[in-house]
């Protein structure tokens, strides 16, 4: 038992120097990846803002079920889409936005607070459109929330890319 005081302390000692650390990093992330597509902007908007085809393009959406859009008529024409995902959890994806430079969405997957998200469509060249998706993420002050902020990237690109991909891939086969 002579050791169990010296032990607490250093405990709580490395607890404080992590809380120190960690003070100093960001409390929202942003990840954010994009693709360029040869369409016009006013169609990725309408495709992106239909969220009854993201099951077409959007690797979130993969093994889902109990797949449901619901119209909300008080967000000017905005939609909800709630799916179960193969974790058995349930997500949920709102439109809160709308403009004619892109949507922005509030996400909520699973049990975790919802995100802030959105897809950014703008013209760049006279023959093709830039599509930027968007994650924003706030993080709460534990050590262990800003350590996954540092991660959160390397964790989410690669599914944001591939989505990016297939919408790419799947608006170039319906001209």
């Amino acid at each position: 038992m002579k050791w169990m005081k010296p032990l607490l302390i250093g405990i709580s000692g490395l607890f404080l120097v992590l809380l120190a650390i960690t003070s100093l990093m960001p409390s929202r992330v942003m990840t954010s990846r994009w693709v360029m597509m040869a369409e016009q902007p006013e169609v990725i908007i309408e495709r992106v803002g239909n969220l009854s085809g993201w099951t077409e393009w959007n690797l979130l959406l993969q093994g889902a079920t109990e797949v449901r859009v619901e119209a909300v008529a008080d967000t000017g024409g905005g939609q909800i889409l709630t799916w179960r995902d193969a974790r058995g959890l349930s997500n949920r994806v709102e439109i809160v936005g709308q403009e004619e430079k892109g949507i922005v969405t509030r996400m909520t997957l699973g049990n975790n607070r919802p995100i802030e998200s959105g897809f950014s469509i703008e013209r760049r060249r006279t023959d093709s459109t830039q599509v930027v998706w968007y994650i924003m993420e706030d993080l709460r002050w534990y050590p262990w929330e800003k350590f996954y902020g540092m991660m959160a990237e390397k964790m989410k690109a690669p599914l944001m890319e591939a989505s990016l991909e297939r919408l790419k891939e799947s608006s170039s086969a319906n001209r």
